[in-house]
Parts: C-alpha cells; structure tokens; sequence
C-alpha cells in the first residue's frame, strides 16, 4: 500500500469496526480500505498489519490470529466486548496478543525506499517555499520553475498534528513543517526505546518532541537510543546478561549529509 491514509486511533477503530460489520453481512476479509499499521510484538520486534489484523480496546492496541501454531494468546473469553467489536465472535478460533503501536505508515517513502511511520527519527531536507509539494511516496517537492532551492537539513521525529488531518508533520523546535515539503528524507531510528513490559504504550507526540526540545538533554545518547529501536528496558540481570552475550550491532555515526 503507498497511498497515503490520515488516520489516529479513533479513525482506525472506526474502520476497524466497519469492516467486522461488513465481514457480518458476509462482505469479503480482503474489501476493506486498509491503514498500514506498524507494532511491537513482545519480541521486541516491529510487525506489521491493518484494518483486518488489530483492533483498540480499553487503552491497549490488539492483534489477533488464526495461526494454528501460535502460544501464550489470549481470548475471546478474556474480553468484555461491546458494540461492534463483538462482531468479532463470529471469526472463530482467533488469538488475541496485546502489542504496542509503533504508527501509521504516513505514505511517504525514504531515499532507501523504507516507508515511513509515525514515530520514526528522520534525517530530511525541506522546502517550505515549494511550488509543487510532495504527493507522497518518492514524490519530492520542488520549484515550479526549476530552480533548485537547498532547502535546510535537520533530524526530527514524524506525527500527525493536533487535529489536522491534511498531512503527516516533521516536528520541529519552533514549529511543525508538513512532509509534502520533503525535499530528502532518510528513516535513522524511531522513538521506541527503552519499552516497558509494564507499562507498554508510547506516547509518540511526547517523544517527537523531546527530540524537538533538547534542552538538558544528551542528544547523541538519545539519537544512538532512537537508532537501535525497538527495544525493551531489561527486567532482571538475566536479560542484561542475555543482551551482552546476544553481541548487540555496535552503533554508527549518524550521516553527517543525505545522499
């Protein structure tokens, strides 16, 4: 999927639910319009999935399966469904997994041709003068005239903003800029780092902002957090032991320029 869905939680519901009452009056699993949704499983590794895969219950983001072969789920019966989330009785054998949500795919794609999520740490240069602003995808924005404009550099976390619903946003220090005025964009790390078992939900609009507003704040040790994400806080010296030995990628300097 590379178009591009404004989406928030309560519209995904939304289409969440409207494709278990289409499923009900026996519409098809694949007719649905999609939201590319990106989570952490409890691996500690992204996964990805949409409409037809997850659903919101109770401040916690679910994803449920079919798989013959899956382990420690839970069901149905664990779950006081109401409205028509309840449709979803009529799937059977499902397995329910609480994850974390890690975005919505914003319908941009990086020079490495990664999609690009909210809550993802981005390298980009913009042009908040363009003529013709980006429509998404690999499309950049550019002067009507040709003129190549430099544009400035920086590193800044993605978001939807406030109630706005015309774009996906780079936030910035002073102001957010809207990603249709990508010049360049390169993915370096997201903003989900040091999870919490017990308390698994990341406030993304937070951590875009810590990265906006540094002030007291080791940068570069917060860059290096954001470019080995996803990953849990370890929970007793086994693990630390277990991620010592496990020889985790040694960090790189982050691209002084893109290319």
């Amino acid at each position: 999927m590379n178009t591009k869905v404004i989406c928030n939680a309560m519209g995904f519901q939304m289409k969440v639910e409207q494709f278990l009452e289409n499923l009900l009056m026996g519409g098809d699993m694949e007719d649905y319009e999609d939201v590319d949704v990106r989570f952490v499983k409890s691996s500690g590794k992204f996964s990805y999935g949409g409409v037809a895969d997850l659903f919101f219950f109770h401040d916690q983001w679910y994803y449920w399966t079919q798989d013959k072969r899956a382990k420690n789920y839970m069901t149905l019966a664990d779950f006081e469904l109401t409205g028509r989330l309840k449709y979803l009785e009529i799937i059977s054998n499902i397995k329910i997994y609480p994850v974390i949500f890690a975005g919505f795919f914003t319908g941009y794609i990086d020079e490495k041709g990664r999609k690009i999520y909210t809550g993802d740490m981005v390298k980009t240069t913009v042009i908040p003068c363009a003529d013709i602003p980006s429509s998404g995808g690999r499309n950049r924005a550019r002067m009507r005239n040709g003129k190549d404009i430099c544009g400035y550099t920086t590193i800044a976390g993605v978001d939807s903003f406030v109630d706005r619903d015309d774009d996906y946003y780079y936030i910035f220090d002073n102001c957010p800029i809207a990603m249709r005025y990508t010049k360049q964009v390169r993915v370096i790390g997201n903003v989900f780092y040091d999870l919490d078992y017990n308390n698994p939900n990341v406030n993304i609009a937070n951590r875009c902002a810590m990265l906006a507003y540094t002030n007291g704040i080791n940068v570069r040790n917060l860059h290096i957090k954001m470019a080995h994400a996803p990953y849990f806080k370890c929970r007793n010296w086994q693990e630390k032991a277990l991620k010592v030995l496990n020889d985790e990628p040694v960090y790189e300097d982050l691209p002084d320029t893109l290319p």
